[in-house]
């Protein structure tokens, strides 16, 4: 039912007052408050605003969360790189997992896809097509920076990943000789690119330094390893340049690793920039007669200790796996 309709000034005119001029004071004393707690609320919101506004700035600046921003960074450039490879183009599944698939702070969590065709080319005086898949020591979030650069870690001046290199030339078993036995001198000079010249270049070690060398080749044949057999297991002593050095200069290479740490004179027994250090190297590598292309499996690190570790918890779960097509048959 509806009500009945009021007319204007009803309610001052039951209350003696014509004018309406007086009309609920109680309620007008209630609007005032009301509009005092928006005001302070507002006030209130706007100052919660900007001191997470100061939180998130204060964590993007703080070592923290300079992991957050190497991945931020290496993400979308390794799948960039991926669309881009032998192993996207020629249909080729090479899964690497990354550390964080151990759940503890050892590696860093992806593993990072790169290409560089031309370079490697030019360095073996052959056209290849060439991708390197790598991982590196996880970051210290307290120091800002991957333990790459530590001295003291485990995992310092430490990779682990894979190579793939599919000569132009379909008749070249890259690596191996005519007999099948493995060519290590050939097949050193991939990592001795990818250290001296895609790693410690861009960390900015001088030309004149730059040394990598292979030593005490211990080689074991028909190895079973990823799914397959026939695989040539290769353990050698490596010399080359460690990573640490005093900054500088700004480096492209410090989007991923983080500046190198400070050190002090004083404590560091090699104050030096880019001193040399002996590691402990294995590699895995097999001609896949399916693919005209060389697999290289591989792990780089202080002790054999951190070697065998690797190896058991992260390089020996690598999955390969192509597709049939024309390119991947040539």
């Amino acid at each position: 039912m509806k009500g009945r309709r009021r007319t204007k000034g009803s309610r001052a005119a039951k209350g003696g007052d014509p004018a309406g001029k007086g009309r609920n004071p109680a309620r007008k004393g209630r609007r005032r408050i009301m509009k005092g707690r928006r005001r302070n609320m507002k006030g209130k919101g706007l100052l919660r605003k900007l001191l997470l506004a100061a939180a998130v700035v204060a964590f993007l600046l703080s070592p923290l969360s300079s992991m957050a921003r190497s991945l931020a960074i290496m993400a979308p450039y390794s799948l960039l790189c991926y669309q881009k490879s032998v192993l996207k183009q020629e249909g080729i599944r090479l899964r690497i997992p990354g550390g964080i698939s151990t759940l503890k702070s050892d590696w860093y969590p992806l593993v990072i896809t790169f290409n560089d065709d031309e370079g490697m080319s030019g360095y073996l005086g052959e056209d290849v097509r060439f991708t390197v898949l790598y991982s590196f020591g996880h970051y210290d979030h307290f120091k800002g920076s991957s333990v790459y650069y530590d001295p003291i870690s485990p995992y310092f001046s430490s990779f682990y990943g894979g190579y793939i290199i599919k000569p132009e030339d379909g008749t070249r078993r890259f690596g191996f000789n005519k007999d099948g036995t493995v060519n290590t001198t050939e097949l050193a000079k991939v990592p001795e690119y990818d250290q001296l010249y895609l790693v410690l270049s861009s960390l900015g070690c001088p030309g004149d330094k730059l040394l990598f060398k292979s030593t005490d080749a211990l080689i074991e044949y028909d190895v079973e390893y990823a799914g397959f057999s026939g695989w040539v297991r290769i353990d050698s002593n490596i010399r080359t340049n460690s990573p640490v050095h005093e900054y500088k200069e700004f480096h492209q290479a410090y989007l991923q690793y983080g500046k190198p740490f400070s050190r002090s004179k004083d404590k560091d027994s090699s104050p030096e920039d880019f001193y040399i250090v002996t590691l402990r190297g294995r590699a895995y590598a097999r001609y896949f007669e399916e693919l005209k292309a060389t697999i290289v499996l591989y792990i780089m690190a202080p002790s054999w200790t951190t070697v065998e570790e690797c190896d058991s918890m992260l390089l020996s779960r690598t999955r390969i796996q192509w597709t049939q097509s024309d390119e991947a048959g040539r």
